[in-house]
């Protein structure tokens, strides 16, 4: 099973979601997944993080850059807890969208970054080329950020060598593996994910999931796993899924948490 899962989607949501915050918690206590990126499209995630147990497991808040925030409210967003920021996923008119730009405030919030004292994560979610190359400049930048790239299956190999070259991690999801998102070029997760690790690279697997048509996301990803367990020798899937997420969490939260 995954020793974190770094992009989860509780509800609620206008999406139709498997569970609220309070079930996937204890959905995930129950498997003893040590911590969860609470990522939603609508808000910011601080208060229903701050709404759970202190666990573990942990519930990690982060903050969106969709267009219905401001750049006033993803600043408090971090002042109050929000470890990880999600670039944008959605348009103005609210509906799911692709290769999207950073919004117009984003070059005073790399400076506010500059001066925060916290690690943070910047994760590319649904941002186009030039997006993940700001998010990539800004963690090589910037010692206390740093970067994951959402939705690898879907980068060519000259992009993906570019940005790890920055030092980007590489974080290939398990729900856009088995429920492809039409019109985007997804490639063979084994492979891609492998590339990236021969690369010198850190690669890690994450569900993506909580949408009420999987079910309960740890016995989805735990099905998937078992799946790729048949394709990819046993190191490399524990690399993969445990230390992978374990290592890019100890990149943003205080060693004595991700250990």
């Amino acid at each position: 099973m995954l020793s974190w899962d770094l992009h989860l989607h509780p509800g609620p949501s206008a999406a139709p979601r498997w569970g609220d915050g309070r079930r996937v918690w204890d959905a995930a206590r129950a498997i003893g997944l040590r911590g969860f990126v609470w990522k939603s499209h609508e808000e910011h995630t601080v208060d229903r993080c701050r709404a759970l147990p202190a666990g573990p497991p942990l519930a990690i808040a982060s903050a969106s850059l969709n267009p219905w925030t401001t750049l006033e409210q993803v600043i408090d967003a971090l002042d109050h807890g929000a470890r990880w920021i999600w670039g944008p996923s959605r348009d103005a008119d609210g509906k799911p969208a692709w290769d999207l730009p950073l919004p117009p405030w984003w070059l005073e919030l790399r400076e506010h970054l500059s001066q925060v004292r916290r690690s943070v994560a910047l994760a590319t979610s649904h941002l186009g080329p030039a997006g993940r190359r700001a998010f990539a400049e800004t963690a090589a930048a910037v010692p206390t950020v740093a970067c994951s790239v959402t939705h690898s299956l879907y980068l060519d190999r000259a992009e993906a060598d570019a940005l790890g070259s920055l030092g980007c991690a590489f974080e290939f999801d398990l729900y856009t593996s088995i429920y492809p998102v039409p019109g985007r070029p997804a490639g063979d997760l084994v492979e891609l994910a492998t590339q990236r690790l021969e690369r010198g690279s850190l690669a890690y697997l994450t569900s993506d999931a909580g949408q009420a048509h999987v079910g309960n996301p740890f016995e989805f990803s735990a099905a998937v796993l078992a799946d790729l367990s048949k394709r990819i020798a046993r190191p490399l899937l524990h690399s993969l899924a445990v230390d992978g997420p374990a290592e890019f969490v100890g990149r943003v939260l205080p060693a004595e948490v991700a250990a």
